[in-house]
């Protein structure tokens, strides 16, 4: 956030220790040169944002809406309103962050976090489509947002649109903080596209990436019972057949992803490593 023009020098020097200081992770020290910044010049708008971001870094919440507040009473800016919109966000008041997140956009529809913050506010309401919508408008002004990709793929996942979720992949894979997270959706797509040989091989690197399964994000984590019913069916009947099926000598390599799909959904993760490590070079051999 820029400092204005009109804002007179001393407090701009004053502001920019205050921004030395926070880059440097010293908030609570950083907090008092923000707060004689707007002693200096009390309409000092981007000051008033710092001290309230601050605030929130410090778990201050009620401070940080106090000092937002504050702030649009100077001016309604598109920024303040997003981050007094993640405060009620964070509480829980997804209708008020809305609000506040729809008249950011209204000011500026190219706000690539104001459309990110309101994708969110409406995935949590279950408001998927408009959800989506936002999602999509995300990436059109920063193809490679890590965190949009991931939640646009996790509902295009749900929507079986499993080419348009690895479209998304393809777009984050080589900066992905997650690797498992991207080869496990990479697997799942290629198991239902019927490519089975390299869904075996994408969850067989899933799990080598995180064998302690740390890091299994939201998609498997937040399913239900009722969610994992509607995806695949009754999973411990459909596990019970296919372990009688390989029992019997008869399977296919469409049986073995699948059945370690069905382990990770049922978390059994271990289970699923177990059974993909051999699965390559049991394939390898018989081809």
């Amino acid at each position: 956030m820029r400092t204005s023009n009109s804002v007179p020098a001393d407090a701009v020097s004053v502001y920019n220790k205050a921004l030395e200081l926070s880059n440097k992770g010293e908030l609570k020290a950083a907090l008092d040169f923000y707060l004689q910044a707007i002693k200096i010049h009390p309409k000092f708008l981007e000051a008033f944002n710092n001290l309230g971001e601050t605030y929130s870094k410090l778990g201050e919440r009620n401070k940080a809406i106090k000092t937002y507040l504050e702030a649009l009473a100077i001016k309604r800016d598109n920024r303040v309103l997003l981050n007094l919109g993640v405060e009620y966000y964070n509480s829980a008041n997804f209708q008020q962050a809305l609000s506040l997140f729809t008249e950011s956009l209204n000011m500026d529809q190219s706000f690539t976090e104001g459309h990110f913050y309101t994708a969110l506010a409406y995935h949590r309401t279950k408001n998927i489509p408009s959800a989506e919508a936002h999602l999509k408008r995300v990436i059109e002004l920063d193809f490679r947002h890590l965190k949009a990709n991931y939640l646009l793929s996790s509902i295009l996942y749900d929507k079986k649109e499993y080419n348009k979720v690895i479209e998304c992949l393809d777009k984050i894979k080589d900066i992905a903080d997650d690797k498992a997270f991207v080869k496990k959706y990479y697997g799942f797509c290629m198991y239902h596209l019927g490519n089975y040989m390299e869904a075996a091989e994408l969850l067989s690197e899933a799990m080598h990436l995180s064998p302690e399964y740390s890091k299994f994000k939201d998609y498997i984590k937040s399913m239900t019972y009722e969610n994992k019913i509607k995806e695949i069916g009754d999973i411990k009947l459909k596990i019970k057949d296919l372990e009688k099926k390989m029992m019997k000598g008869d399977s296919s390599i469409g049986d073995y992803t699948h059945l370690s799909m069905l382990y990770i959904f049922n978390g059994e993760n271990k289970k699923a490593e177990q059974l993909l490590t051999p699965l390559k070079e049991k394939f390898k051999k018989a081809s």
